[in-house]
């Protein structure tokens, strides 16, 4: 029998230390303060030092500060930030890069270097920023940052141990080769298959924001992987890597260098309209007639048999929406279109000249107003023409350039290239005996005169022959229908677009304003989301950058004449001052780098005089 004061006894003294609270036999009550811990632990092992702080520790270095320990950790979480009274240089770009990587070494190899510096010196490396690094020094720096993060990772990793660890530290086990010279092509055949899940698993628990190289690479990763298949399959994934491209500007042109090389490769190199139509658009690389312009400088990155494969697709292009488009709407011979097509491998070059009425139908045909804006910079429009229905096509086939038109009733000229009255590449053309035309009289510098009259294809075949010109062994006019994404390659694309979606944003810029409160202790004070440094107040003095201070400042023509220096042929023109003031570049060999520099420092491509300015704000 139980004893019922025994009971009320033991009843209070569970009352009174309390354990009529606690839940026994329920493990769920202990999973929940466990996961509470592990989530405690992950926020510390991820913890950043103030953005604040590690910037004023950068901006101390590149001024040629001496850091002490406290600096030296935290300027780890900022050496890929932009410094703005530095004009924007990193840590990564200065002198003081290399003695600051050495020292993190000795100190990780000594194992005195802490866990959490080496992570924002991970950190650092996965967000530093590859659009605005076009300088040596900065590759350099980042290139010197991935290997001394592969050199120290053993020490950092043995340094862990084996119980807990944070996520980071688990995931690299398992995913180092992110930190070698080709971290991203373990995925590059799954980002291609769609299988997307343990690469946003990774981005999502390394904190690899939308914006890092990591998914640039990983897309010029996915090309090259495509390029090295055989025919067939490179073929295939054309459509699909065209979409990539466009979802990675930074190494866009990489990627379609690479692409346009490997088309080049293979046994046909017949027209592809999708690539064509997207590489030629004048926000990628432009048409490639503007090569010697010196204004299409992104085709200097392919050899010129690949730049020729291409102006062979747009002068085939050409050819086909003249007599399609064009001459259609006036009833012309559509068998001189057949009868060109003979030469199709031979047109080195083409151009066309529209007339006012083509100008205006822009507005209300959607094939010509597609023939202009791929022509955009390229074609030229015929002015005071009586006939303002006219059209016109010019095209070079060997030493001579051929000029034929839209309209029935109009003969087409030959004349030798060397030996023109009219300039090639005029803007406009009267589009009669004074230019295009001059060929109709008798003692005309004209080569040949084609009427078209019945028989005119096999008189005209025996006029080209006598110049040394020969139809094509074989000759494909019909262009290739135009592919379509398959349903895989749709929905793989689709799961692409979401992949960065929700991830990790990591600030790389400082606050535009300082509001430091005044530390009162150097002991670092931690919190569940961020560590926050604090640094005695003597140890550096900076004052909040006044208005002034924090605005763009202006360029000087030394500064332009200094980069424009090294390029032959280019020039520099100042003109104006104050607010007025504006500085004009010539670029007439077409210098790829030189108009890199020049975007750098703020200059716009004006198209009507083909120069570079830059204006005051």
């Amino acid at each position: 029998m139980i004893d019922q004061t025994l009971l009320n006894r033991l009843k209070a003294a569970i009352e009174g230390i309390g354990l009529n609270r606690v839940q026994f036999g329920f493990p769920e009550m202990v999973n929940k303060e466990v996961k509470k811990a592990e989530t405690l632990f992950k926020d510390f092992s991820k913890a950043k030092p103030s953005s604040q702080d590690a910037y004023k520790a950068a901006l101390s270095l590149l001024r040629g500060g001496k850091l002490d320990d406290w600096e030296t950790d935290l300027v780890a979480a900022a050496v890929s930030i932009p410094i703005q009274e530095q004009r924007g240089r990193t840590v990564l770009e200065s002198e003081y890069c290399d003695e600051l990587l050495r020292n993190y070494e000795i100190d990780a190899y000594k194992g005195d270097l802490w866990r959490l510096t080496w992570y924002s010196l991970f950190n650092s490396y996965l967000t530093y920023d590859l659009v605005r690094t076009a300088t040596e020094s900065g590759m350099a720096g980042f290139t010197k940052l991935r290997r001394l993060l592969n050199r120290t990772w053993p020490y950092i990793d043995k340094q862990s141990g084996q119980l807990a660890v944070p996520d980071w530290v688990r995931i690299l086990r398992e995913e180092s080769q992110l930190l070698s010279d080709s971290p991203v092509e373990k995925y590059a055949r799954d980002y291609l298959a769609g299988n997307m899940d343990h690469i946003k698993a990774l981005a999502e628990n390394l904190g690899i924001p939308a914006n890092s190289w990591f998914w640039q690479e990983l897309v010029l990763g996915a090309v090259k992987r495509v390029t090295q298949g055989n025919d067939e399959q490179f073929r295939s994934q054309i459509l699909m890597l065209i979409e990539l491209v466009k979802s990675a500007p930074v190494y866009r042109d990489k990627a379609i260098a690479e692409i346009l090389n490997r088309y080049y490769k293979c046994s046909s190199r017949a027209v592809h309209p999708e690539l064509r139509d997207f590489v030629i658009r004048a926000s990628v690389w432009k048409n490639p007639k503007l090569k010697a312009a010196g204004i299409a400088t992104a085709w200097t990155q392919v050899p010129e048999a690949v730049w020729r494969m291409v102006m062979g697709w747009v002068n085939e292009r050409n050819l086909e929406d003249f007599f399609h488009i064009l001459a259609a709407r006036r009833h012309a011979d559509h068998g001189r279109l057949k009868f060109w097509s003979r030469y199709m491998k031979q047109i080195s070059w083409t151009r066309l000249v529209f007339g006012s009425e083509t100008i205006w139908q822009k507005k209300h045909n959607a094939g010509i107003r597609a023939l202009l804006e791929s022509e955009e910079g390229t074609y030229a429009v015929l002015r005071g023409a009586p006939d303002k229905e006219l059209d016109a096509f010019l095209m070079q086939i060997g030493e001579y350039i051929f000029v034929e038109f839209s309209k029935t009733g109009n003969g087409a000229y030959a004349y030798r290239a060397s030996d023109l009255v009219f300039n090639l590449y005029a803007d406009s053309f009267a589009g009669s005996t004074s230019d295009l035309k001059c060929g109709y009289y008798r003692h005309g510098r004209g080569v040949a005169k084609i009427i078209h009259t019945p028989g005119w294809e096999e008189r005209t075949a025996i006029e080209l022959g006598k110049m040394g010109i020969h139809p094509d062994r074989s000759s494909t006019r019909e262009e290739p229908p135009r592919s379509r994404l398959s349903s895989e390659q749709a929905a793989t694309l689709g799961k692409i677009g979401n992949l960065t979606q929700g991830a990790a944003q990591i600030a790389a810029e400082p606050l535009s304003e300082y509001g430091f409160a005044k530390p009162t202790t150097a002991v670092a004070s931690l919190t569940a989301e961020v560590v926050e440094y604090t640094i005695p107040q003597a140890t550096i003095s900076l004052r909040s950058p006044t208005k002034e201070s924090r605005s763009t400042p202006t360029l000087s023509i030394d500064q332009v004449h200094k980069a424009v220096s090294k390029y032959q042929g280019a020039q520099v023109t100042e003109k104006g001052s104050g607010l007025t003031r504006c500085i004009w570049v010539t670029n007439p060999k077409g210098w790829a780098p030189l108009e890199n520099e020049l975007k750098k420092l703020g200059f716009r491509w004006a198209a009507s005089r083909e120069e570079w300015y830059w204006r005051e704000d």
